[in-house]
């Protein structure tokens, strides 16, 4: 099995051949994979394989969250979702073209449902769900109950400032503790932003995201660190007012998630979930999701999930 920088690499290979060969004069069509065919309207299976049995029921059930956006949102009334909207969405909708052909409205052959921290997870191992793609991180303990795809996504421990704040850029300015920077008490933002200034930050930690948010309108603080799913849905609801610095760090790999192959049920899922991942991101198409998602928010251009 190819590990993750081995794939990545081969996803920056793909992505550099790509941008080549569109300088080039059109040339022949590449060979199918063994398993999909090259026709783009209606992707061909093996019979034992899991995505054929997907394709003949004709749905994908898909985990996601709400509330998080803009990498994922979608609302709920009562055990009714409705329209997701988001980065996470939008990867699962390339994962149904890849099953279902590129004919269809992908939403047409999905099954949302809404997952949080708690059941993102258990949404798969219990087969509530085909794939949860709800911020599950790869962990070794993940690893143990269910099957995960490459990284999908990158996240991190960031920080946020106010707009015109011009002081604040990087880690180390606030690292000689002349800036105040709020965390949520007993939280891993604030245990990692101690460890990477080596105690030097000033932190101020109160109870809760919105106490930070107050602190940090107020003046009291002048930077919040906090994950950066957390940072980006507070960027999105005042985008004229905050805005995220400094690189990410203290960085989690988020994956695909799938129920573990038991007596053929899952056959060769995981393999074409990593596959047409690798294609997402190839085609250029990860950058494209991320730059119309994500981007408004975090100010920033990606071009693969482990940037």
């Amino acid at each position: 099995m190819i590990g993750t920088r081995g794939v990545m690499r081969v996803a920056a290979a793909l992505l550099a051949a790509s941008l080549l060969a569109s300088c080039q004069p059109e040339s022949v069509t590449p060979s199918p994979s063994p398993t999909v065919s090259a026709t783009p309207s209606r992707p061909r299976f093996e019979l034992s394989t899991y995505p054929y049995t997907l394709q003949t029921r004709g749905k994908i059930r898909v985990a996601i969250r709400s509330g998080v956006a803009p990498m994922s949102d979608a609302p709920v009334s009562g055990n009714t979702i409705g329209k997701a909207q988001g980065f996470e969405p939008d990867l699962a909708r390339e994962i149904a073209k890849a099953i279902f052909g590129t004919s269809d409205d992908p939403d047409g052959h999905i099954v949302w449902i809404s997952v949080d921290t708690l059941t993102r997870e258990t949404a798969v191992v219990s087969d509530q769900a085909d794939i949860s793609i709800g911020g599950v991180p790869i962990t070794d303990d993940n690893v143990k109950v269910m099957d995960l795809s490459d990284p999908y996504f990158t996240v991190g421990q960031r920080l946020m400032v106010k707009k015109a704040n011009d002081q604040i850029k990087e880690i180390a300015d606030v690292a000689t503790g002349e800036q105040t920077v709020c965390a949520v008490t007993d939280s891993k933002s604030a245990a990692e932003l101690k460890k990477i200034t080596n105690n030097g930050a000033k932190i101020i930690e109160l109870g809760t995201t919105e106490f930070c948010m107050q602190a940090l309108m107020s003046g009291a603080a002048d930077a919040i660190v906090n994950d950066e799913v957390t940072l980006l849905s507070l960027i999105r609801k005042a985008p004229n007012d905050l805005k995220l610095v400094g690189r990410p760090f203290a960085t989690t790999q988020l994956g695909i998630g799938m129920k573990k192959n038991a007596a053929g049920d899952r056959q060769g899922f995981r393999e074409f979930v990593n596959t047409a991942l690798l294609t997402i991101v190839a085609s250029r198409t990860w950058a494209k999701i991320y730059e119309m998602d994500i981007t408004p928010s975090s100010g920033d251009k990606k071009q693969l999930p482990t940037d």
